[in-house]
């Protein structure tokens, strides 16, 4: 009989793991439950890798069916058709999500700015594989430069949620062409004893302050969405104010779901 091989789990951030040698260093950030069992699937079969999943301990929504999530997680990265609306042509802009709660706040702030602004053409992009996102001659898993500007695109702004610091989204990418659009939201060393959702808010990260990156990101859109903009405002200091008048979040937002 073969003996179990002992699986070790620590908690350390993905940015004190990259320091590694890339050839050993993977790290996971799986949108949903699906894709989280995908992953943990993959990762329990793999040796001689140290594999970091962040995930989540709440219940959450979830976006993909099993195979639909198992084809996800092997491609590490992807588009998805059914939250985008760019099926016709090159997007205005390209949002990211890296992570179960930006997943989450991203998927909203598009449901946000389609109904505001239908015209506008959004290309939404999640990231379960962090990996992917470092060229090809950095790491095994990288993308081609070819093929992460058919991803993200030559000159189009970018919108990156994601769970963890900024600024390891930034080192990953430099090299990329589209580096000078690309705008990152994520973790700020901002938080208390509050709501899922205030927490969110706290560090920049939730669904109204991701439309307002929009509308200062994408050229022209500022213009005529100065109205929308103030609705996004006005939208963040009602849910605070919910939150510290009833100790929980407005479940309008708390039980927010996909359209459909």
């Amino acid at each position: 009989m073969l003996a179990r091989r002992p699986v070790r789990i620590h908690f350390a951030p993905p940015s004190v793991a990259l320091n590694k040698a890339p050839a050993v260093v993977r790290v996971y950030l799986p949108p949903d439950a699906n894709c989280l069992l995908s992953v943990m699937d993959h990762c329990l079969r793999s040796r001689h890798y140290v594999n970091i999943v962040v995930a989540g301990k709440h219940p959450a929504p979830q976006w993909l069916e099993m195979d639909a999530a198992a084809r996800h997680c092997a491609a590490g990265i992807g588009r998805w058709p059914w939250a985008s609306s760019d099926d016709d042509g090159e997007p205005d802009l390209v949002m990211v999500a890296a992570g179960d709660v930006p997943t989450l706040e991203t998927l909203a702030a598009v449901t946000l700015l389609k109904a505001a602004i239908p015209e506008l053409k959004i290309r939404m992009v999640n990231v379960v594989d962090l990996m992917r996102l470092q060229p090809a001659l950095e790491h095994p898993h990288g993308l081609t430069d070819e093929a992460f500007d058919a991803l993200f695109t030559r000159d189009k702004p970018v919108i990156f949620a994601y769970h963890g610091y900024p600024w390891l989204i930034h080192r990953l990418t430099y090299r990329r062409t589209n580096h000078d659009n690309l705008h990152v939201r994520g973790y700020k060393e901002e938080g208390t004893t509050t709501t899922p959702f205030d927490m969110v808010m706290l560090n920049d990260l939730d669904r109204f302050h991701l439309v307002i990156d929009v509308i200062d990101q994408v050229p022209g859109l500022g213009d005529h969405a100065g109205g929308l903009r103030q609705e996004m405002l006005d939208a963040r200091l009602a849910a605070r104010e919910y939150t510290r008048a009833h100790g929980e979040d407005d479940p309008a937002i708390r039980e927010w779901t996909w359209p459909g």
